[in-house]
């Protein structure tokens, strides 16, 4: 389990997040939505162990939380093939045996409708959807207690991110592992998700299962969300 007791973050003299309160279950699917600024990634990367809380506590169960972040071309050496970048989770990781990790890798890659040629390639000579769809594998592979997905499908087109929800929707089925998936995209995250945390200004303002989306009771900021979707 995720718990934030209390927790707020400042950078410099800016408050980004204010007095979080929030618990979340190992097998839950929890979107979080929230314009730009709205403290969303920074959450993220409290739950991840990039940012220490300025104040309050972040807790866990020893759970293994890996995520995949929007920049994908960010998450690769350039001066590495893809194949190179692909391999190093599987040599350095002592969790599983690696010929099952590399089964993972070809069947996820199958299941991506990703070339076996596009191994022999750089970085830059993907597109940015293909190199997405491999940053989602690399951390997929390693199957995580918890996954964290940060705007990952900004870079995809419609086919690519309706694959995408496949995707992490037979992730879920058959490992029962969780999801944080934080978009401004409430019609990505209404796909897949099973409850919705919405932020606005640092505060988390709305906090509900998914089939009260459209319930009267919805904060108006989020009644704003739904507007615009």
């Amino acid at each position: 389990m995720l718990n934030l007791i209390d927790v707020s973050f400042n950078y410099k003299k800016a408050s980004i997040l204010k007095h979080l309160q929030l618990s979340i279950q190992p097998d839950e699917i929890v979107g979080i939505v929230g314009e730009s600024g709205s403290g969303k990634t920074t959450l993220a990367k409290i739950m991840l162990g990039i940012l220490q809380p300025t104040h309050g506590h972040f807790t866990t169960n020893n759970e293994r939380i890996l995520p995949i972040f929007q920049h994908a071309y960010d998450s690769f050496n350039p001066k590495f093939k893809i194949s190179k970048s692909m391999s190093e989770p599987i040599k350095f990781q002592r969790l599983f045996e690696s010929k099952e990790l590399k089964q993972r890798l070809a069947d996820l890659m199958g299941d991506m409708q990703l070339d076996k040629k596009l191994m022999n390639r750089f970085p830059d000579e993907l597109s940015g959807g293909q190199l997405q769809r491999f940053n989602t594998i690399r951390t997929l592979m390693m199957e995580p207690d918890i996954l964290i997905c940060d705007e990952i499908t900004a870079s995809l087109d419609v086919i690519a991110e309706q694959r995408m929800i496949g995707i992490l929707k037979h992730y879920y089925e058959a490992t029962h592992h969780g999801m944080i998936l934080i978009s401004h995209d409430l019609a990505f995250l209404n796909q897949i998700v099973n409850r919705f945390i919405v932020m606005k200004d640092g505060e988390i303002i709305d906090d509900f299962a998914v089939e009260d989306l459209f319930n009267e009771r919805r904060h108006e900021y989020t009644k704003t969300l739904l507007s615009i979707y």
